[in-house]
């Protein structure tokens, strides 16, 4: 719940008392707990995760944000943090990674993970059209066998390009890092990477001399 304040206060959670809006402060718990995972080999919080239809969702802050939107988003905003520097820093990763992609795209990104596929599929009843939410839990150790590699080599690349101090370009929800002093953002680069199509939510572009832009 402090974590989910945390958001709201800083406005992550735009557009505020929405379905959006529910649904990318999930997803922004969601990839703290496995950037927090990958970097530090702990959890960032202990509440359970469950798979919903629309990706993972840590049901108490849904709640609460649902239905009870005025007073969470008050509370959130008189809210104090009192993070160590560790889950400090994960927020900050997570933001900046994250905070600019859209809800939708932050679902179709966490559609991509097993954890939550195996999960999910547990939860639907085979005899009708209904979700049984207790059986919809995520493992951790799903999570660290099928989807924390992945997660981790995102993070790298995060990190490396934090010391190159490169700038970054959103196309359809991925974020493209670039040594300005390399590349030009040209429209025709752009379009390019609009075409492209890739299961990780950031990547390094570069300009080789036989291979032209190269995407990593």
């Amino acid at each position: 719940m402090d974590i989910a304040k945390w958001f709201i206060k800083n406005n992550y959670d735009k557009p505020r008392n929405s379905f959006d809006g529910n649904m990318k402060l999930q997803k922004l718990l969601y990839f703290s707990q496995l950037i927090h995972l990958a970097k530090y080999g702990d959890l960032l919080f202990e509440d359970q995760i469950n798979a919903f239809e629309n990706g993972s969702v840590v049901e108490e802050v849904r709640q609460n944000y649902c239905y009870d939107n005025k007073s969470f988003v008050e509370q959130a905003n008189q809210f104090t943090e009192n993070f160590t520097e560790d889950q400090l820093n994960t927020l900050k990763i997570v933001v900046d990674i994250f905070g600019d992609i859209d809800p939708m795209e932050l679902s179709d990104l966490n559609h991509l993970h097993k954890g939550w596929k195996n999960a999910f599929s547990k939860s639907i009843d085979p005899f009708s059209s209904f979700y049984h939410k207790e059986l919809s839990q995520i493992s951790i150790d799903d999570i660290k066998k099928y989807d924390l590699e992945r997660v981790s080599s995102m993070l790298k690349v995060y990190e490396s390009n934090q010391k190159l101090d490169q700038k970054h370009e959103i196309v359809n929800g991925i974020k493209f890092f670039y040594d300005p002093n390399e590349i030009e953002m040209t429209q025709d680069i752009i379009e390019k990477l609009k075409s492209f199509k890739g299961d990780e939510s950031c990547y390094t572009i570069c300009n080789d001399s036989n291979m032209g832009l190269v995407i990593y």
